[in-house]
């Protein structure tokens, strides 16, 4: 019994890690995008993305063990995963505390992350929008607008022109 409850012990803290480290990147992310600093944003995408990966892979780590864990320790529990609260009522105390504090971090931490995914993904909306009104007036900066002279309308055939620009 205690042995399973280290292992779980022992992934949930490396998935609270992930989870710091994601918050860390995220924040810096938004960082970036403050100073539209778009090659250190590109870096940290990168970097954000296998983090992701390693987050996931260690959640799923989590997930098996405290499958394996319910069947060992919650026998009567069918169907579903046993909560924190449910394995921790079977563990000794040292490692019971220890369930306890970790699922509430992890909780808190999730929802953390969560938040600077919404609020990177609005700033993203935002720059994408910002950078869309500029490319555009860039595009329709030689087209005919209507200009009337003496004579009437201008006679000026429209233009599109395709410029390259660094914004």
């Amino acid at each position: 019994m205690a042995e399973i409850a280290k292992k779980l012990i022992d992934a949930m803290k490396t998935e609270l890690n992930c989870q710091q480290s994601l918050a860390v990147l995220l924040d810096n992310k938004l960082d970036a995008m403050r100073h539209y600093d778009l090659s250190r944003l590109e870096a940290l995408t990168e970097n954000e993305q296998q983090l992701v990966q390693d987050t996931l892979t260690q959640e799923n780590r989590c997930t098996d063990l405290a499958r394996f864990a319910t069947k060992e320790l919650v026998p009567g529990k069918r169907g579903s995963l046993a909560t924190a609260s449910e394995l921790a009522r079977v563990c000794p105390e040292p490692q019971r505390s220890q369930l306890l504090s970790l699922a509430a971090m992890l909780k808190q931490m999730s929802e953390k992350v969560q938040r600077l995914n919404r609020i990177n993904s609005i700033a993203s909306e935002k720059i994408l929008n910002h950078f869309d009104g500029i490319f555009r007036i860039f595009a329709q900066s030689g087209c005919d607008i209507g200009l009337y002279q003496r004579a009437g309308k201008k006679a000026f055939l429209e233009q599109n022109r395709l410029v390259d620009a660094i914004a």
